[in-house]
């Protein structure tokens, strides 16, 4: 594989080209419309300290100590299936 040998560039007659330009003034403007529309997403969000002090509802499953029912009254709602239950299912 052959190299063209590096040509002189003068320094003083180097300029930025219009490709550039316009590259930056599309990024310019881009970011004001993102910004623009951040503004306005974050003025629908309601910012009511009603629920401050509330935990925030997860997908997880309620752990044993909190109950719907109060004073720990709560029935089971279903049987938990033992390991023999569990062998019976798989050896079909």
């Amino acid at each position: 594989m052959t190299f063209l040998p590096a040509a002189e560039i003068d320094p003083n007659s180097v300029r930025p080209g219009w490709v550039a330009l316009l590259i930056v003034l599309a990024l310019g403007a881009a970011t004001v419309l993102l910004w623009r529309s951040m503004g306005k997403q974050l003025k629908k969000i309601d910012f009511d300290g009603d629920g401050a002090d509330a935990p925030a509802p997860s997908d997880a499953p309620a752990s044993t100590d909190s109950s719907a029912a109060p004073g720990g009254d709560a029935e089971p709602t279903g049987t938990t299936p033992t390991q023999s239950d569990a062998k019976e299912h798989t050896t079909h």
